[in-house]
């Protein structure tokens, strides 16, 4: 079953809906859902035009298609959502795949910040950049992403995968500062530069194929190991949290 929402052209384009409501699952029923766009709450087909193609009797069954030049207006997009996928052909809002357990999200292009929060499993894959916080906690929170995995083929901003306690995140350009900050575990690769990587750090491993900007002078260098053809200086630490992590970084820089 294939439902694609193509987004109507709309007066007040700068404001931003809220539509937790997007999930695989919510279009197996045929109930009404609806979104909000500040304080008015209005029915899918006000916003989208919906076309549907095909059957699903399971949420596995369901793929969600977002077309549109403003779909970077839509927030929380998958949010809780725990099966089938999601394709959004331009960029997306704030929070998708907020506290997703499973399925796919696929975005064609930008994503905002905390994409990918505190999800415990799926995949979320962003073939462009993706702002602060991806892959995080939210603020106050003391563990982000858990299980599942988020690939980002553009670069990603800062604080990327903060607090992170399992899954994999993968992006393929640089990150900003304080990438894996306070890591309780999982595995989070960088295949640019970062600055001040894994501060914090408690478990987990932190890979860095570029430069890490600003490394720490409380991780402690242990030798260099050959990781995916590359040759990767190994730090355990951070010292000022047991030193238990793991960082692998190509070259480094410390703090003036």
């Amino acid at each position: 079953m294939k439902v694609t929402l193509a987004m109507k052209p709309a007066a007040k384009s700068f404001v931003p809906i809220e539509a937790e409501s997007i999930v695989p699952k919510s279009f197996l029923a045929g109930t009404e859902y609806s979104v909000w766009r500040g304080n008015r709450e209005l029915r899918l087909d006000e916003i989208f035009t919906i076309t549907v193609e095909g059957h699903a009797e399971r949420a596995e069954e369901v793929e969600v298609v977002l077309s549109g030049d403003e779909t970077s207006r839509l927030k929380r997009v998958g949010e809780y959502m725990d099966a089938g996928k999601i394709t959004v052909l331009g960029g997306i809002g704030m929070h998708c795949g907020n506290f997703m357990s499973g399925g796919t999200i696929e975005i064609h292009g930008n994503a905002d910040g905390w994409l990918g929060r505190e999800m415990t499993g799926g995949t979320i894959i962003c073939r462009g950049d993706a702002a602060d916080y991806c892959a995080s906690g939210y603020r106050g929170g003391r563990k982000g992403m858990k299980g599942g995995s988020v690939e980002v083929f553009g670069n990603a901003g800062d604080f990327l995968a903060e607090h992170i306690a399992g899954g994999t995140v993968v992006v393929h350009g640089s990150a900003g500062d304080m990438a894996g900050v306070e890591m309780h575990g999982g595995t989070l690769v960088v295949h640019g530069d970062c600055s001040r990587p894994a501060a914090n750090m408690k478990e987990g491993s932190c890979y860095v194929y570029g430069t890490a900007h600003g490394m720490l002078p409380t991780f402690r260098k242990v030798g260099t190991v050959q990781h995916e053809g590359r040759t990767l200086t190994h730090f355990t630490g951070d010292l000022a949290n047991r030193g238990k992590g793991n960082l692998f970084v190509k070259d480094y820089e410390y703090l003036d």
